[in-house]
């Protein structure tokens, strides 16, 4: 008996499909529902101890499971609590960026409204510097605490230690886990703030469409890099992947960003379809588009070569 199996509360053969809003994902072998984050550092150490990987799931809203499942532990986050420290939010990882907005206006603090809408956790939206309107969360975060599965050792780290950039944080590749984390807003008008995010609720939901997606599956390009200012959307519009099928996975008709699953996709759909627009949008305009949804496969995160060629 390893020592997962001697921790109480952890399940097997789990159905992952449920738990992502793509909704695809055969069986994880061992899977657990954190309600305390304090407990993710003691379920990694009994993973190395029994030699078998995990990977940490929020919301599920960025991020995509093999149809074959994953060969370790799931660890579900849903420690989902927010509080006030000070002049801070201080929040688990996995509370809900729409439960964080929701209580910083009840609590007069603003700032943060236009990140509404985003499907996803704090603890996510860390590690990718989400952002929508102008708004990431580079410009809101205060401090972490993170743990390190190598060092076994837990600590803060502060805005400058997490090396933001576009759709990245150190925590990308660092293999940090984010425990809590504390966000900097200000007290204002809960009024606007509270009709601005009903607007952007409106706007959202007029543009995106409806059905099994992860939401933007490739980040829009960026920075220094070529295609500066450009979508991909449009880029993948502009080589005639809107309606594009390749087995179950497809582009929307209604934004040519948002990879879908007709409810029969498998893994080597959403692959076979990614590296084709890639390919395509390399040879057009000579730009790389880099995912912006995790694949996860039996063993853990599929890289994106192409992106990293």
């Amino acid at each position: 008996m390893g020592q997962l199996d001697q921790i109480e509360g952890i399940k097997k053969a789990v159905p992952l499909a449920k738990l992502t809003t793509f909704q695809m994902g055969g069986p994880a072998d061992y899977y657990y529902e954190v309600k305390d984050v304090m407990m993710i550092p003691k379920l990694i150490e009994a993973c190395k101890i029994d030699g078998l990987p995990y990977v940490i799931l929020g919301w599920g809203s960025n991020m995509i499971f093999s149809d074959l499942g994953f060969r370790g532990l799931v660890i579900h986050n849903l420690a989902r609590n927010v509080d006030i420290d000070g002049d801070l939010i201080v929040a688990g990882s996995g509370t809900l960026l729409s439960q964080i907005i929701q209580f910083s206006l009840k609590n007069g603090l603003t700032g943060m409204e236009k990140l509404m809408g985003l499907p996803g956790t704090i603890g996510g939206a860390v590690r990718g510097n989400a952002g929508a309107f102008g708004l990431e969360t580079t410009s809101l975060f205060e401090k972490a605490l993170v743990y390190s599965p190598e060092s076994g050792e837990t600590f803060e780290l502060k805005h400058a230690d997490l090396q933001f950039d576009y759709r990245h944080s150190r925590i990308k590749h660092s293999r940090e886990i984010v425990l809590k984390v504390w966000l900097k807003l200000k007290p204002g008008d809960t009024a606007a703030g509270l009709r601005e995010v009903k607007e952007i609720i409106t706007s959202r939901a007029g543009k995106h469409p409806s059905g099994k997606s992860a939401g933007s599956f490739f980040k829009n390009p960026s920075g220094n890099s070529v295609g500066q200012g450009l979508s991909a959307g449009l880029l993948s519009d502009q080589c005639g992947f809107k309606g594009k099928h390749i087995g179950g996975a497809f582009i929307s008709e209604k934004h040519g960003n948002f990879l879908m699953n007709d409810g029969t996709a498998t893994m080597k759909d959403v692959l076979e379809l990614c590296l084709e627009i890639q390919q395509a949008v390399f040879a057009k305009f000579q730009i790389k588009l880099e995912r912006e949804v995790a694949l996860i496969g039996e063993k853990g995160y599929i890289e994106d070569e192409f992106a990293r060629a």
